[in-house]
């Protein structure tokens, strides 16, 4: 994504997420707002709270959905907004909150910064044995 490689649009699972982001939640807030590079699925105001709410198709991978919500957070802190999370798996009815904790803040500071370094290094080597290779959008690119 660093160098602007976007994954096959046709892959099967870009389009289940893509169904399900645009078929869940249709009356919650503000849908698909987009600041700088970043793309909020979904925004709302509640309690004097500004929420912004994630949409994944399942818990399978949550950390990874956890730290891009932490990102977009501190992201949305630095502009000057204060705002909370929630990731939402609609198929399995989850909504787990996500609050930018001091502690989380550093951890997301630090991966940016080592996300940077990994950028600007020679390409890495890839183990192509992980069993989630077969599953991926960039599949073509890595095994070409």
């Amino acid at each position: 994504m660093a160098h602007r490689i976007i994954p096959e649009q046709d892959n099967v699972f870009i389009e289940l997420g893509r169904l399900i982001h645009e078929t869940s939640y249709e009356n919650k807030g503000e849908r698909d707002v987009q600041i700088d590079n970043m793309r909020l699925d979904i925004v709302q105001n509640k309690d004097r709270k500004t929420i912004i709410g994630e949409i994944k198709k399942s818990s399978h991978s949550l950390k990874g959905a956890k730290d891009q919500l932490l990102y977009y957070l501190l992201r949305l802190k630095n502009m000057g907004v204060k705002a909370e999370g929630i990731l939402l798996v609609p198929k399995e009815k989850e909504r787990i909150p996500v609050i930018l904790t001091l502690d989380e803040e550093k951890r997301i500071e630090k991966m940016c910064k080592d996300i940077k370094i990994l950028v600007k290094g020679p390409i890495p080597s890839i183990s192509r044995k992980q069993s989630s290779c077969k599953n991926c959008a960039f599949y073509t690119y890595c095994w070409a």
